[in-house]
């Protein structure tokens, strides 16, 4: 691998370069394996996709601790973890998390960032292989593979734009560490909406989540979703200084869409939902929002992009449910637990938990109250029923009678029997995107527009009652009861804080707006002096 990935490395303070050291799969030089099309595809696309999901913490979108899915969740307020006598305090990590008290040398941002330029630097390594193997492709194979490969680069740097707003843009690995600059965070938006646009149109339209050929992979549908994500939060985005109260408004937003011309940002997310909808590959909500979770999901016909998982071929892990059982609830279905993550009392109360207008997206996605297993109330050896106390958290629970029982848990994720590793290693993929989502991007930029979403907010509100044939409080698709449903129905999937800081509900006071984005890690401004800290940061 060439001297100069080693120069964006040091550069953006990856201190562990794990992935420099990586063979192809034969553990031969490069060179010697790449000698057909066939070998130059999984050398420089499939290898990729070992990397969207993790095996060690700060790996990974989702399914591990200490990176990108805790920064979503629980610097939110719809989860935390308290602290439980001498558990969970881990230097106030997940307090600070909590209280938004976080400092520059936080250990998720640094996760995040180096987990992200790990595939930003993979990335450009593979489109440096493709043109250096050019000659062993087709021409419309040569394109596609360069589109796939810009597409899983421009789904890191959305996840980066998002998360600390100014960063780096670094398009090829042949670049010397003096000149790597901060773009404006528009410039950002600027750079992954043009890259989403160019792989659009060189995609399958073919479902990703289905085993097969594009198991797992990036495709035109899953493009759709990443432009409208785009444009939903375009606003934010584009917004170069996030601190003066002022933002961009959707409705002035010009977004190039295809051939189609301009559309403002709001219309853009309707353009880009109704691709989805109208694609070959056939998305329909499922009859239960428990189908896209449950084991063996692959067929699920609503979810759009997933992390592949299963025991016998993927070491991708999934530490979630792990994580947020009581040791003796997830011993009891054989697996280990860390009495951890829970809901905040917010997330209580959104959903109605305790009143007889509960929603029913509550049972699916918590465990509350007496713990059964195998339809019997589990027993703990002190002899005490296992009852999980929803109301009596707190951040600090020490010294409370509900130190280990307080908190509703995570149950999202279908138990699975044939999982191992604690659980971790499971048959159950892990969900990134899904139609539920789809409906309620598309319902929310219409109201933003001056249009209705009644009909596609109704449509996942209604759908799980239906389901379980029981009644649904009818509301109307108002900005904020909109924000409420994407709260219950995209519980513990990493989106909430997104939508915090979009309906401004992340923080309130002015003086704390840089909050909204996370410091660039001190590591990375130490090595490099050319990056500078985000505003309202020491």
């Amino acid at each position: 691998m060439k001297q100069s990935i080693f120069y964006i490395i040091i550069a953006l303070a990856f201190t562990a370069c794990g992935f420099l050291e990586e063979q192809p799969l034969s553990g031969q030089p490069e060179e010697a394996v790449i000698t057909s099309a066939a070998t130059l595809k999984r050398q420089a696309v499939l290898s990729l996709y070992d990397h969207i999901g993790g095996y060690q913490d700060g790996d990974g979108i989702q399914g591990m601790y200490r990176g990108i899915y805790d920064l979503q969740t629980f610097a939110s307020n719809e989860a935390m973890i308290p602290v439980r006598g001498g558990d969970w305090l881990d230097g106030g990590l997940w307090v600070d998390l909590h209280e938004h008290a976080w400092a520059v040398d936080n250990e998720c941002c640094e996760n995040a960032w180096l987990y992200l330029y790990q595939l930003i630097g993979l990335c450009n390594h593979s489109l440096y292989l493709i043109d250096e193997h050019g000659d062993l492709l087709s021409d419309d194979a040569f394109i596609t593979y360069s589109a796939e490969i810009r597409s899983v680069r421009a789904m890191a740097y959305m996840y980066l734009l998002d998360l600390f707003g100014r960063v780096p843009i670094v398009a090829n690995e042949n670049i010397h560490v003096h000149d790597i600059y901060q773009s404006e965070r528009s410039e950002v938006f600027d750079f992954v909406w043009s890259e989403l646009q160019f792989a659009l149109a060189h995609l399958p339209d073919e479902r990703s989540n289905n085993r097969g050929e594009y198991y797992g992979r990036i495709t035109k549908p899953v493009v759709h979703f990443m432009l409208m994500k785009m444009a939903l939060n375009a606003e934010i985005w584009t917004d170069d200084d996030w601190t003066d109260d002022i933002r961009p408004d959707g409705k002035t937003i010009t977004l190039d869409c295809d051939d189609t011309g301009t559309k403002n940002a709001w219309d853009a997310v309707v353009y880009y939902g109704q691709q989805i909808f109208n694609s070959t590959a056939g998305y329909t909500l499922c009859t239960s929002i428990t189908d896209c979770f449950k084991v063996y999901n692959e067929e699920a016909a609503e979810n759009i992009f997933t992390i592949p998982m299963d025991p016998n071929i993927f070491r991708n892990r999934f530490k979630n449910l792990f994580r947020s059982l009581h040791y003796e609830h997830a011993a009891a279905l054989g697996y280990g637990g860390e009495n951890g993550s829970c809901a905040t009392l917010e997330t209580l109360d959104v959903f109605g938990q305790g009143t007889k207008k509960c929603d029913s997206r509550f049972s699916v996605n918590f465990f509350s109250g007496v713990v059964q297993v195998n339809a019997k109330a589990l027993v703990l050896s002190s002899g005490d029923t296992l009852i999980y106390q929803p109301r009596e958290v707190k951040m600090n629970l020490t010294g409370s009678p509900y130190v280990s029982t307080a908190g509703a848990r995570m149950r999202k994720y279908s138990y699975d029997p044939g999982g191992i590793f604690d659980g971790q290693l499971r048959n159950t993929d892990i969900v990134l995107f899904r139609l539920a989502d789809v409906y309620l991007m598309m319902a929310e930029a219409k109201v933003r527009n001056g249009q209705s979403g009644q009909d596609l907010f109704e449509t996942v509100r209604f759908r799980e009652a239906l389901a379980l044939s029981i009644s649904q409080t009818p509301r109307d698709a108002t900005l904020e009861n909109i924000y409420y449903e994407r709260w219950m129905e995209l519980m513990w999937e990493g989106w909430h804080r997104q939508d915090q800081i979009r309906f401004g509900t992340f923080e309130t006071d002015p003086q704390y707006r840089y909050l909204t984005v996370f410091p660039i890690p001190q590591t990375a401004i130490q090595t490099n002096s050319n990056l500078t800290q985000n505003k309202g940061y020491l």
